[in-house]
């Protein structure tokens, strides 16, 4: 158990570990992915400012390149504007596309874009009303989609109808790289981001150690629980899920230590149980021994005196015969597997058995012992063997507790839950702080005559037998006024 506790605050440390660095983990991850959020949010931002300052820039191309266009879309006259064009702003590409979205005249030094086809869709929507910007397109000559500006032109002697298709990619990218390069705001907000970033590591672990603050005070717990503090316990001051996990914690610690105790108080009864049978057993032992050997060396006895020592043997073999009976009877009760053998049966023949076989020894004690009952009452249901052991247990109990001259009576009495039995005496009583305790095993009354002949089994036999049964043991007794003990048995 110790090396399952140690083992269970190892895997708390590990835990705690291991919640801290997911945690940190997920910080810079949520960190990085913040940034490259805020950063494409920056990026389409200039995107779209570019495209909302340039949105108008093809109209006005196109009325300078008009006359131009009327020669033809790659006419000389339309290159040598282009060309005029570029001179000024080196960073605009400029193409022409027919009606369906082809280029079919490229002003750019590569003329990489003769043939290809930019998305129609996406120049219908820049030119409608209000659109949402950024509008993104392909570039002719490749790339990844960006923004541009486009006008509705004629071109040709047939003024036939097309696009003046200006891509902004070059500038967009230049003037990006330019401000990130240069822009102060650029620089405080990477300078506030990994300031934010800082900050909020080290309160985050600070509120995860005020977290779980608890969850290390279990984990300390369960260590001084391993090491043999079997009465630490933690405090459960909120119903969450730490608060819960401590009060199973508690519970289970609750149950461990009751269990401990009742190890403890099972090995100090086992070496009680030894100790007071070798007692029990060695006293008639030795009486009998005493007695065989007197009636081996002499040989002339008379037979008064052999008939004295016969009867101590005699005496002797019967407190040993009850002694085994009541070991056999304790085991017999211990192993609860064991169903009980239930039939029904006349207790009232039950009791003068009974009555009848304490008769003797009643008799050579001075002690009147008779049955107080009805024949004619109802019959009970139950284990005939262990009730007869228990009646007997208390009728042995009573003659022992009995002087000279007093007496015993067994009572039977039918009430509306079936037959109540009691075993009633006139002997020396039990003190009121004894009465709780006379039911446990190898508990002798203080002051009793037959305190160093009892085994202290009666009594407890007694008890469990009623608890099998599912009935209680009542004691009512008073010091020097006598006991009543009494259970009852359900009808048949």
């Amino acid at each position: 158990m110790s090396a399952l506790l140690r083992r269970i605050g190892r895997v708390g440390r590990s835990l705690y570990a291991r919640i801290a660095v997911v945690y940190l983990t997920s910080l810079l991850l949520l960190s990085v992915a913040t940034a490259w959020i805020a950063i494409s949010q920056f990026d389409q931002l200039g995107r779209e400012l570019q495209q909302r300052q340039a949105i108008d820039l093809a109209d006005n191309l196109a009325r300078v390149m008009r006359p131009g266009l009327q020669a033809g879309a790659d006419s000389d006259a339309a290159r040598e504007i282009a060309r005029h064009i570029a001179s000024i702003n080196p960073s605009l590409s400029l193409y022409v596309l027919d009606a369906r979205g082809t280029v079919i005249a490229d002003f750019t030094e590569s003329a990489c874009g003769l043939g290809r086809r930019v998305e129609r869709d996406a120049l219908e929507t820049l030119l409608g009303e209000d659109p949402m910007l950024p509008v993104l397109a392909t570039s002719p000559c490749g790339g990844r989609p960006g923004v541009f500006s486009v006008a509705r032109i004629t071109h040709g002697e047939t003024r036939r109808p097309g696009y003046l298709y200006a891509d902004l990619n070059r500038a967009s990218h230049a003037s990006m790289v330019a401000m990130l390069r240069t822009s102060s705001i650029t620089r405080t907000l990477v300078a506030a981001g990994l300031l934010a970033l800082l900050i909020s590591g080290v309160f985050g672990l600070l509120w995860f150690a005020l977290l779980t603050r608890r969850f290390s005070q279990l984990t300390t717990a369960v260590q001084r629980f391993a090491e043999g503090d079997y009465g630490k316990r933690v405090a459960i001051p909120q119903d969450d899920e730490i608060g819960r996990l401590a009060g199973a914690f508690n519970d289970m610690a609750g149950t461990i230590e009751a269990q401990l105790a009742a190890l403890s108080e099972t090995d100090r009864q086992r070496r009680e149980l030894v100790a007071n049978l070798s007692h029990d057993f060695r006293t008639p032992l030795t009486s009998l021994r005493g007695y065989v050997e007197q009636l081996l060396e002499r040989e002339a006895i008379s037979p008064e005196e052999r008939r004295r020592a016969l009867g101590a043997i005699l005496d002797n073999a019967d407190r040993l015969t009850r002694l085994a009976q009541q070991l056999s009877t304790q085991a017999r009760l211990d192993a609860y597997d064991r169903p009980l053998q239930c039939e029904p049966f006349s207790l009232v023949e039950l009791a003068h058995d009974i009555v009848g076989k304490f008769q003797r020894q009643a008799r050579q004690l001075g002690i009147v012992l008779e049955v107080i009952g009805e024949p004619s009452l109802p019959w009970v249901v139950a284990d005939l063997g262990l009730i007869d052991r228990a009646l007997s247990n208390l009728i042995e109990n009573a003659l022992h507790a009995t002087p000279d001259g007093g007496w015993v009576r067994l009572k039977l009495e039918a009430v509306a839950e079936g037959v109540r039995l009691a075993v009633v005496d006139s002997g020396i009583g039990i003190a009121a702080e004894e009465v709780p305790l006379v039911t446990q095993r190898f508990y002798r009354i203080r002051g009793s005559p037959a305190q160093g002949e009892g085994s202290g089994l009666g009594l407890s036999i007694v008890r469990e037998i009623c608890e099998r049964h599912g009935t209680t043991l009542a004691i009512h007794s008073r010091q020097g006024e006598g006991t009543r003990v009494s259970l009852l048995l359900p009808y048949a």
